[in-house]
């Protein structure tokens, strides 16, 4: 990929999504809640997922059941990076949200 095209891919308005759930009130551990998904830079950053609203996720377990959680926002989502996971030499950027139980 050449640079052109790899600093297109960094202005694509897309953030890979990453929840971790944490253990218990004390805040000291966490578990990643779903696979890492695509979702719109403005969706993850807005109004919808700042701290304190509250979320029902549904997650598949191995059997293809749902497992349904209801969580509150811990703490604001932090903007990062990482290796993009299909293509080599390439960086995206992610939103980690901190959820916690309720």
């Amino acid at each position: 990929m050449n640079t052109l095209q790899s600093n297109a891919t960094l202005l694509n308005p897309e953030v890979l999504l990453r929840l971790l759930l944490y253990k218990d009130s004390s805040q000291q551990s966490t578990t990643q809640l779903a696979p890492d998904c695509w979702i719109d830079f403005d969706t993850a950053f807005g109004p919808q997922f700042q701290v304190g609203t509250q979320h029902k996720v549904s997650v598949l377990n191995a059997d293809r059941k749902s497992s349904p959680y209801s969580v509150v926002v811990a703490k604001s989502p932090i903007l990062g990076q990482i290796p993009h996971p299909e293509q080599e030499q390439v960086m995206v950027p992610t939103a980690t949200l901190y959820l916690l139980p309720i």
